[in-house]
């Protein structure tokens, strides 16, 4: 049935999966063992931490989704669907996060490939509803599978806790780490088998009910071209006249994504259009328009042939169009 094993994270090293999450991690990812406060951290300090960013900002290694159900350890299963790396589960509320590590990393935002990311997006949404995870989730901070649970003196918890029940309320809630037996990792294409992706076309989906990867890829087509209207500006007042409008467009999500993640956009496309002229590949691409437009503009010298199909026209005849006349002839 299900072929899940609880593990003690305090051997990590020794367990391939969990050494695996740790070299995929950033060089300094965000970390906290409290939740209302990050900090920034080389990987040996913030693998100690309760939460962690398992991904770089414009790299996507990992996709993880918030399980808010009692019976999150069971999700996939129950779910047919391809079971994940490691399940990180809340042994008070049974609420989990799972972790699917990706064969070939996808790169978010600047000079990534535009069909990598829509496709990462498309993924992403349709497993997370197949798993009933919350839609709203960016997975930047993700309870910790390397994490080794510590008893905590209610009174060394930051002020912000609540000292007098920080179990119950979630302040405090340590995890549980499961492995399922999963292979290492997941191409896209094998996560999205019996997935509906049709249904996430980020085109056609409003941009106030994106979610997750469709959040940045929204933000970054809809800046784009207020970057390139930029284009040849010094780097920070790109930055300065980009950050409000994409600000805005963040805002219109019905769950923003986090201020770093709409700034990395920002900076990712100031980057390339600081040092981008448009004006001359413009000109130079409408030269080139005009060469090809006056060697396809000239009268063929040949004269008509009576005999001619392009003459005789026989689709008139038969009622058709031209394009299904020469699709029946080649099918013949």
């Amino acid at each position: 049935m299900y072929n899940l094993q609880k593990v003690n994270p305090e051997n990590w090293q020794n367990i391939p999966i969990l050494r695996q999450f740790f070299d995929d991690l950033p060089t300094n990812p965000y970390c906290t063992n409290e939740k209302g406060f990050t900090y920034i951290r080389s990987k040996n300090q913030a693998i100690q931490h309760r939460y962690i960013q398992p991904n770089h900002p414009s790299i996507c290694k990992w996709l993880v989704f918030d399980i808010d159900d009692p019976q999150a350890l069971f999700a996939y299963y129950d779910n047919g669907l391809p079971p994940p790396q490691f399940i990180a589960e809340n042994d008070i509320n049974g609420h989990a996060h799972c972790g699917y590590r990706i064969t070939t990393p996808v790169g978010v935002g600047g000079q990534s490939s535009i069909k990598a990311t829509r496709y990462l997006a498309n993924v992403q949404r349709a497993l997370a509803d197949a798993l009933g995870a919350d839609l709203g989730y960016s997975g930047n901070l993700i309870k910790n599978p390397c994490y080794v649970k510590q008893e905590i003196d209610p009174d060394t918890l930051p002020f912000w806790s609540d000292k007098d029940d920080y179990a119950d309320n979630g302040e405090r809630d340590e995890h549980n780490v499961y492995l399922t037996g999963a292979q290492p990792s997941y191409t896209l294409a094998e996560l999205s088998n019996n997935l509906d992706l049709y249904l996430y076309d980020i085109k056609k989906n409003p941009a106030a009910n994106d979610s997750g990867y469709g959040r940045n890829c929204s933000t970054f087509y809809g800046l784009c071209p207020y970057g390139y209207a930029l284009a040849g500006s010094s780097y920070s007042e790109i930055v300065r006249q980009l950050q409000p409008i994409a600000d805005n467009i963040n805002n219109n999500y019905d769950v923003p994504m986090q201020y770093g993640e709409v700034k990395h956009i920002v900076r990712s496309i100031a980057r390339y259009c600081a040092r981008m002229n448009f004006s001359e590949s413009h000109k130079r691409f409408s030269e080139l328009q005009a060469v090809r437009g006056a060697r396809g503009g000239k009268v063929s010298k040949r004269p008509p042939v009576k005999t001619s199909e392009s003459t005789t026209k026989p689709w008139l005849e038969l009622n058709i169009s031209r394009a299904t006349y020469y699709r029946h002839k080649k099918n013949k």
